[in-house]
């Protein structure tokens, strides 16, 4: 068996100080974004591990954080939920999870859900129903809420996407290419997303005197955009959709009606979802960077975990333009 690699192999290899591994390791600094990176390659190169014992009992820690999951797991937040692992192992984090029960009449309480052992928390959330154990489990130990940046519990801190940003800029890109009239497929309102960008879709309207038409599907589902497509307007020459399902459900039945997309309806989605670019035709989208939430939700953590203060991320999604428009 090898010799197992050390903080100076890891600074050696990563071309920094010492003292920068160790801050980068630890999070008990901030440092600088690429720098960051490079240590943390390294880490995963030369297959580091901590000394956990050692490091628990000299901080009084266990090495652990638990991440509960209060939201399903679709798409992005699965894609989300693997980064937040992947970055928690590279720094030699024991992992432990917890699913939030959906549909029950009666919330879980906050011991259901917490190990009372573990250092820091990451609740994937995103949901505006009440949840009374939220406040309990974020009073335990440092936590980062995934989802949201407002509102938050306690001493949470947040990392969440500009739903509301990506929101403008894609019904501006159905107005610059030249939509008269933009209608929004929102999506359920039991979602802080879903909220978003409807805030967003109106200011537009609002900064440009179009008359909006919103149509409330009620779920992520594209099946659910099917019974709108049948009366809409004639003036709607262009959708916005809550997200890339909705908008693949709205471009079938459009043009099962007879109403051509792009040249008759223009169509935006939101999430930039595997296979967005094999749709029919291929779709316009606002892309959401699911990994760099994950590794900005970890990152947020090891800042709170060394003994720093942190502040909220509101991380930018990117306008994917493809025939759909």
């Amino acid at each position: 068996m090898g010799k197992q690699a050390n903080l100076r192999d890891i600074a050696k290899a990563a071309g920094v100080s010492l003292q920068t591994v160790s801050r980068v390791v630890r999070g008990v600094d901030v440092v600088a974004e690429p720098t960051r990176e490079r240590v943390m390659r390294a880490v995963v190169e030369l297959n580091y591990q901590p000394n956990l014992a050692a490091r628990s009992l000299s901080a009084k820690r266990t090495g652990s954080v638990h991440v509960i999951n209060a939201v399903p797991l679709f798409h992005g937040h699965a894609m989300a939920f693997v980064a937040i692992c992947q970055e928690l192992a590279a720094l030699g984090m024991h992992i432990s999870t917890s699913v939030v029960p959906l549909g029950q009449s009666e919330p879980p309480e906050a011991r259901e859900l917490m190990p009372i052992s573990a250092d820091g928390i990451v609740i994937l959330g995103g949901r505006t129903v009440p949840s009374p154990w939220l406040d309990q489990v974020v009073a335990q130990a440092p936590t980062v809420l995934v989802g949201r940046v407002q509102d938050l519990p306690g001493q949470a801190v947040g990392v969440a996407v500009d739903q509301a940003g990506g929101a403008r800029q894609a019904v501006r890109h159905l107005v610059e290419r030249g939509c008269r009239r933009v209608a929004h497929i929102a999506g359920p309102m039991d979602w802080v997303d879903a909220r978003l960008r409807l805030d967003g879709y109106h200011s537009v309207c609002e900064e440009t005197g179009m008359e909006p038409l919103v149509l409330s599907a009620g779920s992520w589902d594209a099946h659910a955009a099917l019974p709108h497509m049948a009366g809409l307007p004639e003036d709607i020459d262009g959708v916005f959709a809550g997200n890339d399902q909705l908008a693949l459900g709205c471009m079938t039945e459009l043009q099962r009606l007879g109403r051509r997309v792009p040249d008759d309806v223009k169509v935006v989605g939101f999430d930039d979802a595997t296979g967005a670019d094999c749709f029919l035709p291929p779709l316009t989208t606002m892309c959401q960077p699911f990994l760099r939430v994950g590794e900005q939700a970890v990152a947020t953590l090891n800042v709170l975990l060394g003994g720093h203060a942190a502040e909220s991320t509101i991380i930018e999604p990117a306008l994917i333009v493809r025939a759909s428009t």
